[in-house]
């Protein structure tokens, strides 16, 4: 895996947030538990190769 380097407070950010996830964890949600993760990781730009793949065969629309 190669090392990814990003902003010290775009970083500190990351970490306060997943610290807040833990901290009010709800056990009876634990799909909300991997989303919210998902988000933080989503925010840094970090994403699974799946989801590349996926991309390759989507035609991208843009908003109005």
């Amino acid at each position: 895996m190669e090392d990814r380097y990003i902003h010290d407070a775009i970083y500190s950010v990351a970490v306060t947030r997943l610290e807040n996830i833990a901290r009010n964890f709800d056990s009876a949600a634990p799909d909300d538990l991997r989303s919210r993760i998902i988000e933080v990781l989503g925010d840094l730009g970090m994403w699974p190769e799946e989801c590349l793949k996926e991309q390759e065969g989507m035609t991208h629309l843009l908003a109005a």
